[in-house]
């Protein structure tokens, strides 16, 4: 029984061939923005158009192979990844944004070997579509039987595609809203050593541009002591609604007690129409503690020895003072008699009354 598998992730690249996902490649085309006459040069399909407006446009299919190939003609949403790559909803999945605006005369197409259709194609704006950028692609797909790790039989999907960029007039509105969490302080083996942090990052696009930029990390200490800025990542397109999110690390930190971490995002513009355009930065701020333990435990050992060699030398010099006091100490004499003239018949007179006495 054959089953449908997920669609494998399109290819944007203009005028160039599908690549072969097994071996070997039973087939090759490319898809890429034409117009009636043939292949314009245009990279992708860039319109501007009011709400309720339609345009006619034409999709070239090129067949590279030897043998004719039956392909299904279809548009859809974009969105990014989680990697921030531009890619395309499943084939399975039904388009809500600018993939349900474009329809085309028929959905299945035969191209001969070696040859190109330029397909014609409507995109009809809503009344009630939103300003700003709305993304999408037109693919063309090659359905082909094949065999999973299990053995059983499966249709795997390659498909080939080229960018809609879609925008709505009206008052536009880029912002990038940046965020972290699960900040974390990581201290050095070496107390002599600043540590590292590391956290999670998420930017969303909260406007109705599609945008990209540079994210900035800004760490400080009380006061603003140390502080230290390092990019930590270069964004990628950021679709209008959709988000990135990463892990970021920063080095050279050192424990302040206090850190206030900051995550500042400078948007610029996806578009060359907008590059000129000044788009304000916006930022996001947390702090985290970071107490100096292993400078603390340092500067205690240290204090510690002082104190002990302090101590021990006070010991050492007061020895010798003690030792020579004992030794010059006199001692009891014992009692004598003595005559304080000192005159020697006295002296033996007074020895003889004693006696007789």
């Amino acid at each position: 029984m054959i089953t449908a598998a997920a669609a494998l992730a399109v290819l944007f690249v203009a005028a160039s061939p599908a690549a072969a996902q097994e071996e070997p490649a039973p087939a090759t085309w490319g898809v890429n923005p034409s117009s009636q006459d043939g292949p314009d040069g245009r990279a992708a399909f860039d319109h501007t158009l009011d709400p309720g407006e339609t345009v006619i446009d034409f999709v070239g299919v090129s067949n590279f192979g030897t043998e004719p190939i039956i392909l299904r003609l279809y548009a859809s949403d974009a969105f990014t990844s989680e990697s921030g790559a531009f890619d395309l909803l499943p084939a399975g999945q039904e388009p809500v944004d600018v993939g349900s605006w474009i329809g085309f005369n028929q959905s299945t197409i035969t191209v001969e070997a070696r040859t190109r259709l330029d397909v014609p194609f409507a995109l009809t704006v809503p009344t009630e579509a939103t300003p700003g950028d709305h993304v999408g692609g037109i693919v063309a797909a090659l359905a082909e039987e094949s065999t999973d790790a299990s053995g059983d039989d499966i249709l795997v999907e390659r498909r080939v595609g080229a960018r809609v960029h879609l925008r709505v007039s009206g008052e536009l509105e880029p912002e990038l809203d940046p965020g972290l969490s699960h900040l974390t302080y990581h201290y050095d083996w070496n107390p002599a050593a600043p540590g590292s942090m590391t956290f999670d990052y998420e930017v969303e696009n909260t406007g109705n541009v599609r945008l990209r930029g540079e994210l900035i990390a800004r760490v400080k200490g009380p006061w603003g002591l140390l502080e230290h800025e390092t990019v930590i990542a270069e964004l990628p397109q950021i679709l209008p609604g959709d988000r990135f999110e990463g892990t970021a690390e920063v080095d050279g930190l050192w424990p302040l007690a206090r850190l206030d971490v900051e995550l500042l995002v400078r948007p610029e513009a996806a578009d060359l129409a907008d590059a000129e355009s000044r788009i304000p930065s916006s930022g996001h701020e947390e702090h985290l503690w970071a107490p100096p333990w292993p400078q603390a435990a340092v500067l205690a050992a240290l204090v510690l020895l002082v104190l002990i060699w302090v101590k021990t030398r006070r010991r050492r010099t007061a020895r010798p003072e003690d030792t020579g006091r004992s030794a010059a100490a006199p001692t009891d004499p014992e009692p004598t008699t003595s005559d304080p003239t000192g005159d020697p018949a006295a002296s033996e007179a007074e020895a003889s009354k004693e006696t007789s006495a």
